[in-house]
Formats: structure tokens, C-alpha cells, sequence
């Protein structure tokens, strides 16, 4: 990696105030300008507010330029996974019941999102070799039929909220469809994972409860019986040492459909509905949906920043700036796409072009990719192809949701009616 000149500015993160935060920069309307000002203030990596309680600022680096975040991304023996190298949880100064937690524990979970080195090869292994046993023909069955399954509940006409009705029932229970549930239960479990998400304190422990208590009755039950789905596989694997190593493994993909699927689909579809352009390069054949789907990564990625975050082992330069040891470091996926160093003034270079960092990259990178794009492109292709949709944006626009972590639409209130031909959506 080529070294920016180190800055003059010494800078202690626990001493600054009057930060942006992740929130902010991901639901403002003018995210790129967001990212632009921070960046002309600071450089590619910057301090942010990753959470306040009450008072008190859970500060960390704010990760922006393409070429810093894939050094972090493949420097494990620099940035850890691990949450204990995070000084705020190895000086116990996180605040009780603050959502970063659950991304980043004091204790680390039994799965490989929370380690490195060996733990983090052995725990990693069951989940690269089930997703790769899976018939993805069978997948995208599944999945074409959950999405029927919402859409006949939709009726032939009406007027809802795309987000709630569609994108969201859509990416989570088609991953808990690939994990092994029927979709009462898939339901139940959107509800209790979109609580540890968002929730906090009492609502999030509970609602960690009850997840795990479903995932480990369905793994004795698999173990027991067989099947071919993801937990299937995951239930007979020799690497883990008991059932709670695998349901925390399990609940990874679970978690990242909860927010990435859901924003992946939701974005799509919005930009096919608003963009009259877009639309018509999908419905006229110019543009396969599987790039369209790329186009969202690249314009609008549906990860404005990685909830995994990283910890610096000891104190390192990066992007011009000294990151003490124990800091934490967001990484900016929406930033490091949106770099000017990975694109150029040709049209064509951008075809197929796939060098987003939305899995990641390095040894952290995504297991589940061609999954996640199956899913997704499934779930926007049977709308298309099922309804006619009608966008309604409000004079002030369509909010953002707000996350720190992922950037969609907050609500899409469209208007639909059973389509007849695939290019009959409305723009």
C-alpha cells in the first residue's frame, strides 16, 4: 500500500466532539456531498461518531478511500475482528445497552465475524463448505416461490409501503427459507432479528433469546433427521464443538439478510422505479438485471458502512493519519465505491466492472455472494414481472432509513396492480 504523508495533527479520538455521525452520513440526502465535506476536512479516513448514549460518544475512524479500505480489509495481523482489541470494550467504557454492542461484544461470539488467525479458519470452514453444498437451483426455486407467496397475499391491486410489504419479507425469508425454516417461523424470526438490530437493552436480549432458542432446536432436529438445507449442513460439520458454535454461525447470514438483503432489493427496486433511464435499459434488454443490480452496488450501495467492524492491534498510520491502538475503525463501503481512484471517464470500464467493495475483500470477505445476488435479483424480478408499479414520492422526497449502516429508502408507498408483460412498469 503507498503511504499518504502522515499529518501534522495529532488526533485522540476520545477528545474531539461535535462529530458526524454514521447516521447522519448515511441517511442525508446528499450522502456523496456528506462523504465529500468529511473527506476535504480530514483526508480518506476520518473520526465519526459511531453511537452517543445520552452523553457520552462512542467515537471511531471512519474508513473512505478505496485503496485504505482494502489494506484494512486484507491486514488481519494490523486490524482485528476481534472486539476485546477494541479499548472501549477492554476498558469497559461502552455504555450499558448501546446498539454497537451487538456488532461488537465485549465477549466475542463462537463465530468467525468476531475472530482471526486459526479460530477464525476453523469457524469459517463449515460455513464456506455448506454454502457451497447448496443447489442453487434449489435456492432460486425456493425463492421464486416465497416471493409468489407474498405477492398473491398483496391482492391484484392496492396501495402500500413497498419496503414493509415486499423488500423486506423478501431477502429475509428467503434466508431463512435457505437456512431450513417454513415461513411461519421465518416470520417470527424477522421479527425478533429486526429487534436485536435496532433494538436495545431488555428488547435485545430477549429477542437474542428466542432466536437462539429456534435455530438450536432446528439444528437437533436436522442433525437427527438430515435435510439439504444450510443448517443441514452446518449441523454434522467436525469443526464446531457444539451446538452453540453453530447457531452462532448460523445467525451470521441470518442477520446480514436483515440488513443487507433487504436494503439490496429495496434500492434496486427503487432506482428502477424512480430512474426512467434505468428502467428502460432493463425493460428493453440493454441492461441484464444482474447489472443492474451491480449499478446499485456502484451508485447507491446498499452498505454505506460495514457493521463488522475493525480494531487496530497497536498504533498504525492509515490514509495520512496515526490510529492509536484500541481504536476502532468503520469501514465506508458506500466512500471506497464512490472513489474516484477505481473509475474513469469510459463509459465501458464500468461494464461488468465488479471491483466494489460490497463483499469485502481479504480473508472478512462475504462467504455468501452468489447467494445474496440470487436472492436478490429473484426477489426484483418477480415484482417486475408480477406488477405494474407506481412510485409516489412526496415534494421532499422519500426518507432515508435511518442506519448507520445500510442506506435505502425508509418507506416506497407505490400503487400496484397485477401486471401483464414484464416492461409495463411505470417510472
Amino acid at each position: 500500500m503507498a503511504h499518504r504523508t502522515i499529518q501534522d495533527e495529532t488526533v485522540v479520538l476520545e477528545e474531539l466532539s461535535g462529530l458526524v455521525s454514521l447516521t447522519e452520513l448515511t441517511s442525508s440526502p446528499d450522502q456523496a456531498g456528506a462523504y465529500a465535506a468529511l473527506q476535504a476536512r480530514w483526508g480518506p479516513v476520518a473520526p465519526v461518531e459511531i453511537e452517543s448514549a445520552g452523553d457520552q460518544v462512542v467515537p471511531g475512524w471512519l474508513v473512505m478511500g478505496h485503496q485504505e479500505n482494502c489494506h484494512v480489509m486484507r491486514s488481519e495481523a494490523q486490524f482485528a475482528k476481534d472486539p476485546r482489541t477494541w479499548r472501549w470494550n477492554s476498558e469497559d467504557l461502552l455504555p450499558a445497552g448501546t446498539a454497537i454492542a451487538t456488532f461488537a461484544p465485549a465477549q466475542p461470539r463462537p463465530a468467525s465475524f468476531h475472530h482471526d488467525g486459526e479460530e477464525r479458519r476453523r469457524l469459517r470452514t463449515p460455513l464456506d463448505d455448506a454454502l457451497e453444498a447448496l443447489d442453487e437451483r434449489r435456492v432460486r426455486d425456493q425463492t421464486k416461490d416465497m416471493c409468489e407467496r407474498i405477492i398473491d397475499r398483496m391482492g391484484e391491486s392496492g396501495t402500500v409501503d413497498l419496503v414493509r410489504t415486499y423488500c423486506q419479507p423478501a431477502g429475509f425469508l428467503a434466508m431463512t427459507t435457505l437456512l431450513g425454516f417454513d415461513l411461519e417461523t421465518g416470520g417470527r424470526l424477522m421479527t425478533d432479528s429486526a429487534k436485536v438490530v435496532v433494538g436495545d437493552g431488555e428488547e435485545v436480549a430477549a429477542a437474542q433469546a428466542r432466536v437462539a432458542g429456534t435455530i438450536l432446536q432446528h439444528i437437533r432436529e436436522r442433525r437427527a433427521h438430515g435435510g439439504r438445507d444450510l443448517i443441514a449442513h452446518l449441523a454434522v460439520h467436525r469443526n464446531f464443538a457444539d451446538d452453540g458454535e453453530i447457531a452462532a454461525s448460523a445467525v451470521v447470514p441470518m442477520h446480514a439478510a436483515a440488513i443487507f438483503l433487504t436494503a439490496w432489493i429495496t434500492q434496486t427496486v427503487h432506482l428502477v422505479l424512480s430512474d426512467r433511464t434505468l428502467a428502460a435499459r432493463v425493460a428493453g434488454g440493454r441492461l441484464t438485471l444482474d447489472g443492474a443490480l451491480d449499478e446499485v452496488l456502484w451508485r447507491e450501495s446498499p452498505i454505506a458502512q460495514s457493521p463488522a467492524l475493525r480494531f487496530a492491534r497497536n498504533d498504525v498510520e492509515l490514509g495520512g493519519r496515526l490510529i492509536r491502538k484500541g481504536d476502532a475503525l468503520v469501514l465506508s463501503i458506500a466512500a471506497a465505491n464512490a472513489d474516484p481512484a477505481v473509475h474513469s471517464d469510459d463509459p465501458w470500464d464500468q461494464v461488468d466492472n465488479r471491483a466494489h467493495l460490497s463483499w469485502g475483500t481479504g480473508l472478512h470477505r462475504c462467504p455468501a455472494p452468489r447467494q445474496a445476488r440470487l436472492i436478490a435479483g429473484v426477489a426484483v424480478d418477480e415484482l417486475l414481472r408480477n406488477m405494474d408499479v407506481t412510485l409516489h414520492v412526496p415534494d421532499e422526497g422519500l426518507p432515508w432509513a435511518p442506519s448507520p449502516w445500510v442506506r435505502h429508502p425508509a418507506r416506497m408507498p407505490v400503487t400496484y396492480r397485477r401486471a401483464t408483460a414484464y416492461g409495463d412498469v411505470d417510472g
